[in-house]
């Protein structure tokens, strides 16, 4: 079975990425994709002057990023496709975005990669997770691995891609339908990486702990703090996320 992993990492601080965090962002894609052996096959970009739609990596959409230093863009993605594919929104084994909206005054990061390219988990991967999240302020964040057909960016992205279950349904439903206010105090799930922030580890559970003292003492599972941030990561073996997920349901911790 083939597994992608996706990371998302989220800010409500009300602060656009601006010309020099989209840029960050499309240096830092690069360079991920470089190591890998990979390179982007189309780019899209939605704003000021931009249509939204994918269109091939160093097409015109693409020329216009580049010399406008990425001005008045509110949405980008760079995807690496199979050669000749014509289908970028379907056949992707790579795919980064990061967006603002306006409303929600939210920036997401999402970015996907198939396992085969770099193992969920790893060193490599970890260190690619930290590199992400230095690129800018965010809330929170969490990372998973999923089976290639069940497109874990979705999850990220918060869509249905016609293959939930019941119970997986129920908990997009929740996430979707949370104000940002919730989704700063609470955490979506439970996930083998959590990027946390201070006020969701002081959330108490049903017996007085903080989840931070949860976390610290329970086993399958490490929290330390990320160097030069004011996050922590929250570091779960996958064999343990069922069973911390049923634990902590039934306390005011998770949004699911």
């Amino acid at each position: 079975m083939r597994n992608a992993w996706a990371i998302g990492l989220y800010s409500y601080s009300g602060v656009h990425p601006g010309e020099n965090g989209f840029h960050k962002f499309y240096e830092r894609v690069l360079s991920v994709f470089r190591d890998v052996g990979i390179q982007p096959t189309y780019f899209a970009a939605d704003g000021v002057g931009y249509k939204g739609n994918a269109t091939k990596f160093g097409g015109c959409a693409h020329a216009q990023a580049l010399k406008s230093g990425f001005q008045g863009i509110q949405v980008m993605s760079l995807i690496a496709n199979p050669e000749l594919s014509e289908k970028p929104g379907y056949d992707a084994f790579a795919t980064a975005s990061l967006a603002y909206v306006e409303e929600a005054k939210e920036a997401l990061l999402c970015f996907m990669m198939e396992d085969r390219l770099l193992q969920f988990g790893e060193d490599a991967f970890e260190r690619v997770l930290r590199s992400l999240i230095d690129l800018s302020t965010w809330d929170f964040g969490y990372a998973l691995s999923q089976p290639v057909e069940q497109r874990p960016e979705l999850h990220v992205l918060g869509v249905d891609g016609g293959k939930l279950g019941a119970e997986e349904l129920r908990r997009l439903n929740a996430w979707y339908s949370a104000l940002p206010t919730e989704r700063l105090r609470k955490i979506r799930d439970i996930y083998p990486f959590i990027i946390l922030s201070g006020e969701q580890l002081a959330n108490q559970l049903p017996d007085s702990r903080s989840l931070g003292e949860f976390a610290n003492a329970t086993p399958g599972s490490v929290l330390m703090p990320i160097d030069g941030n004011a996050l922590w990561m929250w570091k779960i073996q996958p064999n343990a996320v069922g069973g911390i997920r049923d634990l902590l349901s039934a306390g005011n911790i998770l949004i699911t």
